[in-house]
C-alpha cells in the first residue's frame, strides 16, 4: 500500500467512521485528530500554516470587535447554585428572561428524566436585572425553552414537552408526541434499524482494519523515511484503535432488542421548540440514521407532522426559531440558516463557510449555532465563539453585533434581546451562566 494513499484513506476512515458514532456514543473519547499527510508522504505544513494564519486572523477580528461593535460585555446572570446551571435561555418583555436550568449532562446521554436526585431542573423567570422572579420545578432534564405569542413558555428535553402560563401553571405536558409506531411502521423501522446497525458493523470494521494497516505501516518506518511519524504519534494511533476495537465490540454483541430500543430512545429525544399562534415545532432526532427533522404539532400538541428532514448539526445542535411568515433554522454543519415556511418548504438559505473573515460567512466545524429576532424584524445569529451578528431575513449581512468572552467549541450558543434593544444575551454553557452585552452610548 502506498504510503500518502494509505494515510488519507486512513484519515478519512477515521473521520468518517467515528464521526457517525460520535452522533450516537459522545460520552466515549473519541481518537485523537491525526496528522493529514499529502500523497508524497510529507506533512502538509502548507495546509497547517493556512490553518493557523485563518485562526490568528479570526482571534484578531474578534478583539477588535470586542471593543467596536455595537454590544460590549457588562456583566453575567448567574442563577441559584442549587438550580445547576442555566442550559438554556429565551426573551420575555422589558429585558426579563425565562431560563432553563439543571445538570450539564454530556450531550448524547440519555438521562432519567424522572431520576430525583437530578440537580436543579426547574423553569426560573429572570426580572431584566437577572433577580429570580419565580420559578417551578420540571420533572426532566430540560434542552430548550421558547414562548407563545400569548406569554406563555414551552419547554423540552428528553422526550418530554411541557407548556407553562405565564404565571408558572402547568397547562399541558406530553411524552414525545412527534413519535408513534403503528404495527406495520413498527415492523418497517425495526427492519431499518437492523439494516443500518449492521452496514455500520461493517463500516467500522473496514475503518478499523485501515487503521490497523496503518498503525503497522508506521512502525516499520524509520526517521527519514516518507511519512514517518513519531514514537508517541504511534502510540497514539495505536490506542486511536484499540478504542474504535472496543466500541465495534461493544455493537456486535448488541441484541436485535437493544438496538431496537436504542433507535427508539434516540428519536423520541427533542431538542429545541419553535412557537406560533396555532403549531408548535419541535426539533427531534431523524427516525433511521443520523441528523435531524422538524415535526409541526397542533398547539394541543396533537396531529404531527413531519414537515423538514435530513438536517446537519453537530453535537446535538439545531436552533428553530419562529420569523414572519416561517422558521428560521440554524444549520451549522452546513453553514447557513435555512428559511422554510410552516409546512417545510423552503424559502431560502444564507451563509456560506468562511474560515478567515468573520464578517463573510460562519466559521469553524459547526456555525451559526442559534438565532433569534431583533426587535427590527431582523435575525441575529450567534456562532460558539462569542460571536453574534445581525442579517436580514433576505439574508444579508447588516454588522457584527457583539463578542460574548466565551469557550468556542460545539455547544449551544442560545441569544436574545431586549425589546428595547439596549440589550443582547449570550448563554455560556460552559460557565452555565447568561452573558449580558449593553449597547455602547
Amino acid at each position: 500500500m502506498n504510503s500518502g494513499s494509505s494515510t488519507i484513506a486512513f484519515v478519512v476512515a477515521v473521520i468518517l467512521a467515528w464521526f457517525g458514532f460520535a452522533a450516537r456514543k459522545p460520552a466515549l473519547t473519541p481518537p485523537v485528530r491525526v496528522a493529514v499527510i499529502e500523497a508524497n508522504g510529507e506533512s502538509n505544513d502548507a495546509a497547517q500554516q493556512q490553518f493557523a494564519e485563518q485562526q490568528k486572523k479570526e482571534r484578531e477580528s474578534l478583539d477588535e470587535f470586542r471593543t467596536t461593535a455595537p454590544y460590549r460585555e457588562a456583566r453575567s446572570i448567574e442563577i441559584d447554585p442549587a438550580y445547576g446551571k442555566i442550559l438554556g435561555f429565551c426573551s420575555l418583555g422589558e429585558g426579563r428572561l425565562a431560563a432553563v436550568t439543571g445538570q450539564a449532562d454530556a450531550y448524547g446521554a440519555v438521562v432519567d428524566t424522572h431520576d430525583p436526585a437530578t440537580v436543579g431542573n426547574r423553569l426560573v423567570w429572570l426580572s431584566a436585572d437577572g433577580r429570580e422572579e419565580r420559578s417551578v420545578p420540571l420533572d426532566f432534564s430540560p434542552r430548550g425553552v421558547n414562548p407563545g405569542p400569548d406569554g406563555s413558555l414551552w419547554v423540552v428535553g428528553g422526550s418530554n414537552v411541557a407548556h407553562f402560563s405565564a404565571d408558572g401553571e402547568k397547562l399541558a405536558a406530553a411524552d414525545a408526541p412527534h413519535f408513534t409506531l403503528s404495527p406495520e411502521g413498527r415492523e418497517e423501522f425495526v427492519e431499518e434499524v437492523k439494516t443500518r446497525h449492521a452496514a455500520e458493523i461493517e463500516s467500522y470494521q473496514q475503518s478499523m482494519k485501515m487503521q490497523e494497516e496503518m498503525v503497522t505501516e508506521l512502525e516499520g518506518k524509520k526517521e527519514g523515511d516518507p511519512g514517518f511519524q513519531p514514537e508517541e504519534m504511534v502510540k497514539l494511533y495505536k490506542q486511536s484503535c484499540e478504542s474504535m476495537k472496543s466500541h465495534v465490540e461493544s455493537r456486535q454483541t448488541m441484541t436485535d432488542e437493544q438496538v431496537v430500543d436504542e433507535a427508539i430512545e434516540r428519536v423520541r429525544q427533542i431538542h429545541r421548540v419553535a412557537v406560533t399562534a396555532e403549531h408548535v415545532f419541535l426539533v427531534t432526532n431523524q427516525e433511521v440514521g443520523h441528523g435531524f427533522a422538524i415535526w409541526r404539532c397542533t398547539s394541543d400538541l396533537a396531529e404531527p407532522v413531519r414537515i423538514v428532514e435530513g438536517l446537519a448539526g453537530c453535537c446535538g445542535q439545531m436552533d428553530v426559531q419562529a420569523v414572519e411568515g416561517g422558521l428560521a433554522i440554524a444549520e451549522n454543519s452546513r453553514h447557513h440558516v435555512r428559511l422554510v415556511d410552516f409546512d417545510g418548504e423552503e424559502i431560502r438559505t444564507f451563509g456560506e463557510t468562511s474560515m478567515a473573515d468573520i464578517t463573510k460567512g460562519f466559521g469553524g466545524c459547526c456555525n451559526p449555532m442559534n438565532t433569534c429576532l431583533d426587535g427590527d424584524g431582523c435575525l441575529l445569529t450567534s456562532e460558539s465563539n462569542g460571536l453574534v451578528k445581525r442579517y436580514s431575513l433576505d439574508g444579508e449581512f447588516k454588522e457584527v453585533v457583539g463578542v460574548a468572552d466565551v469557550q468556542a467549541g460545539c455547544k449551544n450558543s442560545s441569544i436574545g434581546m431586549s425589546a428595547d434593544g439596549g440589550h443582547l444575551y449570550y448563554l455560556d454553557v460552559q460557565k452555565g451562566t447568561v452573558v449580558v452585552l449593553e449597547k455602547a452610548g
